[in-house]
């Protein structure tokens, strides 16, 4: 497949210049761009190569996925936001009324730029309502993450597959039913399952560092802390009473080494990569049963890697 990379970007831009007029909403919609393009777009990426793999041929499918870039681009501002566990972004460091600003706008862009794209009416008009269901699906598991809603490991399952799933469901299947298809859901399964061994793989890797990100110090509910808290040995019952308020920050700030140490003889760790494979080997089983997935597997894989 092509380098689609620049194009997409260069629709994203046109997009930003011909709908926003005002020099101060430019320069934010540019500066908040350039963090999105360091990350490769894999969203807007993964709509082009499911628009091509199921026979989908021309240029408009670029602005199909800057439509794409958009809706993630927006998500994430507003979900920094919330969580406040990513200052270093040019939205988190902007002031909090225009970086709000910027993610409305984004997310109308998102709408627009799908309706501008050059392809039949009534498939636009399908694929945005998939999309907009997608949105939907994502904003009940955000308000569950930003309730800390997770009692359980099936709550923490429907969590994930709402919030982070439904993000890749939305970028695979716009580029599917732009070709005219209608909803394809072996492509729909495999990108949850891809999403949920993705986010569990955030979740391990959110569990070791030491920092605003970190799901401990965050008293975040997870697949990891779940299983901790509940295998927690006397000896690590501080884990505990610092989940349940009993503790705070500062009680436990020197205890990094402990926590690694419990997450080691609880098995925490283990648990999750075992559950982790478990998704992504039932996404490969279910990839390898799409024929026009076959020219493009390892497109495909190259791109969910970097995702």
């Amino acid at each position: 497949m092509e380098d689609c990379v620049p194009k997409i970007e260069f629709e994203m831009r046109e997009m930003v210049r011909r709908h926003f007029t005002v020099d101060s909403l430019i320069q934010y919609a540019y500066l908040f761009l350039m963090d999105r393009l360091n990350e490769q777009l894999p969203f807007g990426r993964l709509t082009v190569l499911h628009y091509r793999m199921f026979g989908g041929e021309g240029a408009a499918v670029y602005r199909a996925a800057a439509a794409v870039e958009f809706l993630i681009l927006a998500t994430d501002i507003f979900d920094d936001l919330q969580d406040q566990d990513a200052p270093k972004q040019a939205w988190s460091e902007a002031p909090l009324p225009i970086a709000l600003h910027l993610a409305a706008a984004f997310l109308t862009l998102s709408q627009q730029a799908m309706m501008d794209s050059e392809f039949d009416s009534s498939h636009v008009q399908t694929t945005m309502k998939m999309m907009n269901l997608q949105l939907l699906q994502a904003a009940n598991g955000q308000m569950m993450d930003l309730m800390n809603a997770v009692s359980d490991e099936q709550s923490y399952f429907q969590s994930i597959k709402q919030k982070s799933a439904a993000l890749i469901v939305h970028a695979c299947m716009t580029g599917v039913m732009l070709t005219g298809r209608g909803w394809h859901p072996i492509v729909a399964e495999y990108a949850v399952e891809v999403g949920m061994a993705a986010q569990i793989k955030n979740d391990i890797r959110d569990l070791l560092r030491w920092d605003e990100k970190n799901d401990f110090l965050q008293r975040k509910k997870t697949l990891l802390t779940l299983y901790m808290l509940e295998d927690a040995v006397d000896q690590h019952n501080w884990i505990r009473d610092y989940f349940e308020g009993r503790l705070n920050e500062a009680d436990v700030a020197d205890k990094r080494g402990l926590l690694e140490e419990a997450y080691e003889k609880s098995g925490a760790m283990l648990y999750g990569s075992v559950v982790m494979r478990t998704h992504y080997n039932r996404f490969m089983e279910l990839m390898d049963s799409v024929p026009e997935v076959a020219g493009h597997k390892e497109m495909l894989l190259s791109i969910l890697a970097k995702e």
